[in-house]
């Protein structure tokens, strides 16, 4: 039985009549007047944090005067645990909301509590929370973005607690530890790729939808034996990619019962040296409110108190009392009673015994002599 082989001639072929897919395309052009009419309905190029010293710090230039974080760019608030990192993210949140805009919110680590979701109530549908329980589930999310993950209007995208799901995955090791398995050391390194990874996703995510990212850090501490200083803390997150992406960065710390914010970077620039262990400058105090809200709080760095006022002096305290020794020292009694401890007073005796009446009275004129 033959079998036909059809012969399929590709110059003869019909050319494809449906257009190449979009993702092959590169952004469509336009022209300048239209992009600068994009440009005034954007809206404000910066986000307030709510505290007007830190917006002026964050962008000193800024045409309007209202500063604050800038979109299309990366701010990190990092610190210790109860600084305040979630509470100025979400303050910042609540004030994009009064302008009837969108915000997207990660959460990496904690779930917000029901009076921070009280908060927003008037403004829920413009409120989008996204759990991330897993550091695949962010990478999913923040790479390839569903459909409606950033919907129209959006202005900001905060990442809550990023550090928390880096850590579970690829964790920090002891900076000295020599016992370390294969297994560790290609988690160590793959640590800075993922985290390399996440900033450029950030970044496009950033200027394709012209938002700002907040992205809210731990710490670390740090033991600096050889320069004879304390323990300091230091970004729980770093590298040289993920510095290089970060726009703007903020330590909130808790210190003398008061809170501050230290500005190390801003409009991509650093304002403290490179490496920020230690080294705070440019701060901000602030208090919590009873509706939980930030407000700017001025506090004496010169006192050890909140309010500023004069620490008493401590009262003095009465001389301790002398320390009775367990055994009383007495004078060493002379040793007279203790000449014959190696029997010479017997030999004496005897030598004296022996002698004759001529020996005893020759050695007896030579003593008088002496």
């Amino acid at each position: 039985m033959a079998v036909s082989n059809d012969i399929i001639d590709i110059s003869s072929s019909a050319a494809p009549t449906q257009p190449p897919p979009s993702a092959s395309h590169r952004l469509p052009t336009q022209s300048a007047s239209t992009a600068l009419l994009g440009l005034s309905r954007r809206g404000p190029s910066f986000l307030t944090t709510g505290i007007g010293s830190l917006d002026r710090q964050l962008a000193p230039q800024s045409r309007n005067g209202d500063g604050g974080l800038e979109r299309g760019k990366i701010a990190e608030l990092w610190g210790p645990v109860g600084a305040g990192k979630t509470a100025l993210a979400f303050q910042t949140a609540k004030g994009a909301l009064k302008r009837t805009a969108h915000v997207v919110w990660i959460d990496c680590a904690t779930l917000l509590s029901g009076a921070s979701a009280k908060g927003i109530a008037d403004a829920a549908d413009s409120f989008h929370y996204v759990a991330a329980p897993t550091l695949s589930h962010l990478l999913a999310l923040i790479i390839s973005p569903p459909a409606g993950l950033i919907p129209r209007g959006t202005v900001l995208l905060v990442v809550d607690g990023l550090n928390t799901l880096v850590d579970l995955d690829y964790p920090r090791l002891p900076y000295n530890s020599r016992a370390r398995t294969d297994q560790q050391k290609g988690q160590a390194g793959r640590r800075y790729a993922i985290l390399g990874s996440i900033m450029t996703a950030l970044n496009k995510l950033a200027a394709l939808h012209d938002l700002a990212v907040i992205v809210t850090t731990g710490c670390s501490s740090r033991m600096r034996h050889d320069s004879g200083l304390g323990a300091s803390i230091s970004p729980g997150i770093g590298g040289s990619e993920w510095e290089n992406g970060i726009s703007s960065r903020m330590l909130i710390f808790r210190d003398f019962d008061g809170r501050f914010i230290g500005v190390q970077r801003c409009l991509g620039r650093n304002v403290t040296p490179l490496d920020p262990v230690g080294d705070v400058r440019n701060v901000v105090g602030f208090e919590f409110t009873a509706s939980g809200a930030l407000e700017e709080h001025i506090i004496d760095l010169t006192s050890s108190t909140s309010d500023g006022a004069t620490v008493q002096k401590p009262s003095v305290l009465p001389s301790p009392a002398k320390v009775v020794r367990k055994r009383i020292y007495d004078e060493i009694a002379d040793s007279e009673d203790d000449e014959d401890e190696y029997g010479w007073a017997e030999a004496d005796d005897v030598a004296i015994a022996t002698q004759t009446m001529p020996e005893r009275s020759a050695s007896v004129k030579a003593a008088d002599a002496v």
